[in-house]
């Protein structure tokens, strides 16, 4: 195990959310959200800690934790992993799990977890909220939420809505919309016509509220 020595910017983004439990943290490429992210989920201090990333992210997650840290890491991917992390749980042993979005949502146990951290990296990958992958992640109850992304809208305020949904912003999706995006109706070949977003509004205040859920 290695003693971590974050960057300024890093340590800012930590002490900033020192006293929030659900934050995001959308840092560029290249400026340690694996860092901050992992420092942050070791704060926070659950015994039940579930890290949710892309496949190819995987051993990196897991190589950095038992880097920096000593804790015991699973990889659910793996099913022999995936039965020591429930049985590591059931022992009230104090464990981290590690899975991809494509298998998560083919863990139904998961959605047993109680009083447990949840970290998404690359929250991007819930922006719609109609796939298996996000209605299964908005069904979890995790008592903290941890979001990294350095693009979580790629510019589209539209596609927020599931991350704010995790922090805690309780605010409906149809109120969302509303209240940020600029939509109009535009008519298509055979007289259809569909929504387009066109715009937005209120931003200063979509960033207030940002800020004070994390």
């Amino acid at each position: 195990m290695n003693k971590i020595k974050l960057f300024p910017h890093q340590q800012r983004a930590l002490d900033s959310t020192k006293d929030f439990n659900r934050v995001a943290y959308y840092l560029d490429m290249g400026l340690g959200k694996t860092f901050v992210g992992a420092e942050k989920m070791m704060q926070l201090d659950s015994k039940t800690n579930l890290i949710v990333c892309q496949k190819s992210k995987i051993d990196d997650w897991i190589q950095h934790l038992k880097t920096y840290y000593s804790i015991t890491i699973c990889n659910l991917a793996d099913k022999k992993g995936y039965a020591t992390f429930f049985t590591l749980l059931s022992h009230g042993y104090p464990v981290i799990g590690v899975i991809n979005y494509d298998l998560v949502f083919r863990r139904s146990e998961l959605l047993t977890l109680e009083d447990f951290t949840l970290m998404l990296d690359e929250s991007s990958q819930i922006q719609n909220e109609t796939t298996k992958r996000s209605k299964f992640i908005l069904k979890m109850k995790p008592k903290n939420v941890i979001l990294l992304s350095g693009t979580p809208t790629a510019g589209k305020y539209e596609n927020l809505w599931s991350q704010v949904h995790l922090l805690g912003w309780k605010i409906s999706k149809d109120l969302y919309w509303k209240h940020y995006i600029e939509t109009e109706w535009v008519e298509e070949d055979g007289g259809f016509f569909r929504k387009e977003v066109v715009g937005y509004k209120n931003v200063d205040r979509l960033k207030m509220k940002l800020a004070q859920h994390g």
